[in-house]
């Protein structure tokens, strides 16, 4: 054993040693929490679709009516995040609790995208005609969304949607245009 003294000089370079590697350290903790959270979240985008928006109570929607809903959606990407509205047609049916189309479900319920697939034009509901009709090129579209003459390669996009606690709620999704087939692409 060596008996080794140590001089005050190098006991106070050691403290000061130990003190900025532990401020180093909680410094360097919260800057790489920064640096990494949005590849984080990011990866948990890709790897997820794009959640839920609430489109209110359920029977704030009229029976056997076509309304335009807008729907608000927070889009992540890194640190910034930017908030979209997107409309939608809802209807609910007077019962119908077992899914017979496409975009329909428990409830009666159809939600349908307000982007025509022809050029992504916004589909308008005429009442008085019972159809869909969008006014960039002369699509028209049946009262339940299908295509029935014009421009538009396919029919309306229905939306994936859930019924909870009494209050509807849509995931928004974009489709390619002027397709036939129904190709979701990420924005």
């Amino acid at each position: 054993m060596r008996n080794a003294k140590i001089s005050r000089r190098g006991y106070l370079s050691f403290l000061a040693d130990v003190l900025i590697a532990v401020i180093a350290i909680l410094v360097a903790i919260p800057a790489l929490g920064y640096v990494l959270t949005p590849l984080r979240r990011s990866s948990r985008a890709k790897s997820g679709e794009t959640p839920f928006s609430d489109a209110g109570l359920l029977a704030d929607y009229p029976a056997g009516q076509w309304r335009l809903v807008t729907l608000e959606i927070v889009q992540e990407d890194g640190w910034r995040k930017t908030r979209v509205r997107h409309s939608v047609w809802v209807r609910r049916l007077e019962a119908s609790p077992v899914a017979s189309a496409p975009g329909e479900g428990a409830g009666g319920i159809t939600v349908l995208s307000a982007i025509c697939p022809h050029l992504g034009c916004p589909v308008n509901w005429h009442p008085d005609q019972s159809q869909f009709i969008c006014p960039c090129h002369g699509g028209v579209f049946s009262s339940d969304g299908r295509h029935s003459s014009g421009p538009p390669p396919r029919n309306m996009d229905p939306l994936e949607f859930e019924i909870r606690e009494g209050r509807l709620w849509i995931r928004w999704e974009d489709f390619k245009i002027g397709v036939a087939e129904r190709i979701p692409v990420t924005v």
